[in-house]
């Protein structure tokens, strides 16, 4: 770890970084493309107080009409609400897609050139499965990927399932989530033989027996198996397909690098290969959007450059181990 003179050079942004920002601020495209953010923020504004307002009234309708306003308002609020904001829903805002693809790469490409967002993660399903809890479908987001020689990537991720419920005549599905955090993924300068998974254990409050939160157990071909930090072994479990190797890999120092993110719960390892993923239940997502007035009007391109430099180096220190 640095001192802390390096932490704070690294929370702050140098004259160079500060002057590249006054003269992105200045050009023609950052200027349409702000613009086009802020027309989508006022356009949801205004969705907002639309429906609040037909809300009002369908409330004043169900006061008003104490016989036929329960059956008007609910009529009022199926065909004035409902309707619109489930087609605005499939629709969808230009709003992601303005901020996280284009205005924040302008960002990069002026200030941190060796980094770009792009749409969608690349990670294979095949291998992504094994790196967090069992699922169903799998979405990776909004990855900002590295120009290395590890092609070493970052993007949101999302897994999920189905599940039916209600009686024979009238079933319904709804949406249960299953991992909700963020995806790291590069490419190791040694190939391991076989495949390795450590997953994150915890002790069950009630049974007082371990437990690893849906991830996946002992598959086939695989053993599971045990080393000598005895902190590792309380926190997590290791499979893999090829002993020798896997050991080899799990050397004292990476055994300390899982030591020191114990309290990161969720924090699962998967390697296949030369190929490593590493996912890390946040609940949150990378890049929030000043979706309001009021956010758009606390955002700066400095704090948004600062929070891009940041999870750059975040992202760098995060697998600098491997």
């Amino acid at each position: 770890m640095g001192s802390s003179v390096e932490r704070m050079e690294e929370r702050t942004l140098t004259e160079e970084e500060v002057e590249k920002l006054k003269e992105l601020k200045n050009s023609a495209e950052f200027q349409k493309t702000y613009k086009l953010m802020q027309d989508e923020v006022m356009k949801k504004e205004k969705q907002r107080r639309n429906i609040a307002m037909k809300g009002f009234l369908c409330l004043l309708v169900f006061v008003l009409l104490p016989r036929a306003g329960f059956y008007l308002s609910l009529i009022m609020g199926f065909a004035t609400i409902l309707i619109p904001f489930y087609l605005s829903k499939i629709k969808g805002s230009n709003l992601n897609k303005i901020y996280k693809e284009q205005l924040l790469n302008l960002i990069l490409d002026r200030v941190f050139p060796e980094a770009k967002i792009v749409p969608s993660g690349v990670a294979p399903i095949e291998d992504v499965q094994y790196a967090v809890p069992k699922s169903e479908k799998y979405n990776q987001f909004n990855m900002l990927k590295l120009k290395d020689e590890r092609n070493l990537s970052v993007c949101n991720m999302y897994a999920w399932h189905e599940e039916k419920y209600g009686t024979e005549n009238k079933r319904r599905t709804k949406e249960v989530t299953d991992f909700r955090g963020i995806l790291y993924s590069l490419t190791l300068s040694e190939t391991v033989q076989g495949h390795l998974r450590v997953v994150p254990t915890k002790q069950s409050a009630y049974t007082n027996r371990e437990t690893q939160g849906g991830y996946f157990g002992t598959l086939e071909g695989e053993r599971k198996i045990d080393v000598e930090d005895i902190v590792h072994n309380e926190n997590y479990n290791i499979y893999c397909t090829e002993e020798i190797s896997a050991r080899k890999f799990l050397s004292p120092t990476v055994l300390t690098w899982f030591d020191k993110h114990i309290a990161e719960q969720g924090l699962c390892l998967y390697l296949k290969g030369n190929q490593l993923y590493i996912s890390q239940y946040t609940n949150a997502y990378l890049f929030p959007v000043p979706d309001t007035k009021e956010k758009l009007h606390l955002w700066s391109v400095e704090n948004a450059a600062l929070y891009l430099k940041e999870l750059i180096q975040e992202t760098k220190d995060m697998v600098a181990v491997f």
